[in-house]
């Protein structure tokens, strides 16, 4: 490519480019910025919300009347009362539109209800059920050891009341009779059933 040829491609794509600068509509650059659009359009809503009068409770309609398709920008007036207000937002909330809840959220409900078992026995029911008989058996069986100790300490009481009496027992002075016919005679004596027999003779 020779220096003429290249001149001759740049005087070309310099040309284009003033022609393209040129061709631009005039109402593009005479358009104002969005900025001053947004001033320019504020000005008006301003003044119209100036013109209008401040509304107060008594323009405002009953609250019996109100549902979710009803105007509730009036109550946002700076002339309308708190409570009242406050009792208009609380119709609008009320309404069945806003009242639907989200089938995740089980966290809020009311866990203080239970429902009913009924018939239905569950294992922690058991294991409760086990562990009271259980400990109904070990009481009963600690009693029936307490009333087993009862009964056994008489027997052994007489027992050792016997035994003081054999120890206390004197031999029989008796030339002709064995020792161990007179340590039986004794001890004959001693027993409570051989005394009521002889009684009973």
């Amino acid at each position: 490519m020779t220096r003429d040829s290249k001149e001759s491609v740049l005087r070309r794509w310099s040309r284009r480019k003033q022609e393209s600068v040129q061709e631009t509509p005039a109402a593009e650059q005479v358009q104002p910025s969005d900025t001053e659009a947004g001033i320019g359009a504020a000005a008006p809503i301003e003044a119209e919300a100036e013109s209008r009068p401040t509304l107060t409770d008594a323009d405002m309609p009953p609250i019996e009347s109100l549902n979710e398709n009803s105007d509730y920008s009036g109550f946002m007036s700076a002339g309308v009362s708190d409570e009242l207000r406050n009792l208009a937002l609380r119709k609008l909330f009320k309404a069945p539109v806003f009242n639907i809840r989200d089938g995740l959220d089980e966290y809020d409900e009311d866990y203080t209800y239970f429902e009913k078992l009924g018939d239905i026995v569950t294992s922690d029911m058991k294991h409760h059920i086990e562990m009271k008989q259980q400990r109904e058996r070990e009481a009963l069986a600690g009693e029936a050891e307490e009333i087993a100790g009862d009964e056994l300490e008489p027997v052994a009481s007489v027992e050792d009341e016997v035994e003081d009496d054999l120890d206390s027992i004197e031999p029989i002075e008796d030339e002709d009779m064995p020792a161990e016919e007179a340590e039986i005679i004794a001890k004959a004596e001693l027993d409570p059933v051989i005394r009521q027999e002889s009684k009973n003779d």
